[in-house]
């Protein structure tokens, strides 16, 4: 997810029990390009853990660059994004734009096979439009361009996330197919762990928003008050560690409208770490609205 699954994001993540994280959406031009902001996005707050790294992009010699450059780094495995539907990935034919031209999309996930010493993996939607669901061609086409497994996320690109995810799309998907299929879409509670792991048949579940504000998702624990604001304070500290104080202040906003989603005075709370400057600011908000009810 840009602009959410950096190192601290990640760290959080695997201490809660994710068995792999995946980076933010990387540039394949920006590798190519040597854009420092670029990546940083590929930098680890603990060397020693897991991730796979999601790309992104629609011409071959960039692709193929950035998968050579990332195995460097020895990664899990490298994503392939072709799902995304933000408007700006879209008017650059990448993103789920590349659902609109299978061969295109296999071409360039063979390329980015081709130069990678690492496994590739490809996320993807039901298709580009409500109209041509064609995520089963689609995921055949990956499989034959090499990819080691395929994520499905059950929607349309014009569906955005809006409706509910059709799981009923993974199953047909995962009887195509001969690789693994990863299942995505709707996961917001260890039970939809559970319940997508049932009817799909799938084992590997990729959870996104579901853990906004709650890595307890992959640990099945419901957080007290006391767990929440000890997690948020030490991903503050991640945050800083890896950002400096002005920057990292400003990541946090974000995530502490999630982390306290649903307390006694979260709105208060929230709107008050929108107005902090600084690590101490934050720290007397919390203290001033939750840690008195503990």
């Amino acid at each position: 997810m840009a602009g959410i699954t950096d190192a601290p994001f990640r760290t959080i993540c695997i201490e809660h029990g994710a068995v792999l994280t995946y980076s933010e959406m990387i540039s394949a031009k920006g590798l190519f390009y040597d854009d420092q902001k670029t990546k940083k996005l590929l930098s680890k707050t603990n060397p020693s853990e897991p991730f796979a790294v999601q790309i992104f992009g629609s011409e071959i010699e960039p692709m193929q660059y950035a998968a050579q450059y990332i195995s460097s780094l020895n990664p899990v495995l490298i994503d392939i994004n072709m799902g995304c539907p933000v408007s700006k990935v879209v008017k650059n034919h990448e993103g789920s734009a590349l659902m609109k031209d299978i061969k295109k999309a296999y071409k360039l996930t063979k390329a980015v096979v081709d130069a990678s010493s690492v496994p590739i993996s490809v996320k993807f939607r039901s298709g580009f439009e409500k109209h041509n669901l064609n995520y089963v061609e689609f995921g055949k086409a990956m499989e034959s361009a090499g990819a080691s497994c395929i994520t499905l996320h059950p929607r349309t690109r014009d569906m955005f996330y809006s409706g509910e995810a059709d799981w009923t799309h993974i199953i047909s998907l995962k009887e195509a197919v001969s690789i693994p299929v990863i299942a995505n879409g709707d996961v917001f509670t260890h039970k939809d762990i559970e319940d997508i792991r049932k009817k799909t048949g799938c084992f590997d579940v990729m959870i996104a928003r579901g853990s906004l504000g709650n890595p307890w998702i992959f640990s099945n624990i419901i957080p007290s008050t006391e767990q929440r604001i000890k997690v948020f304070k030490h991903h503050m500290d991640l945050q800083i560690e890896y950002n400096g104080e002005k920057k990292a202040i400003k990541e946090m906003r974000k995530h502490g409208a999630w982390y306290f989603k649903g307390l006694h005075n979260s709105a208060k709370l929230r709107d008050m770490i929108f107005k902090a400057e600084t690590k101490q600011d934050v720290v007397n908000c919390i203290e001033s609205v939750l840690e008195k009810e503990i």
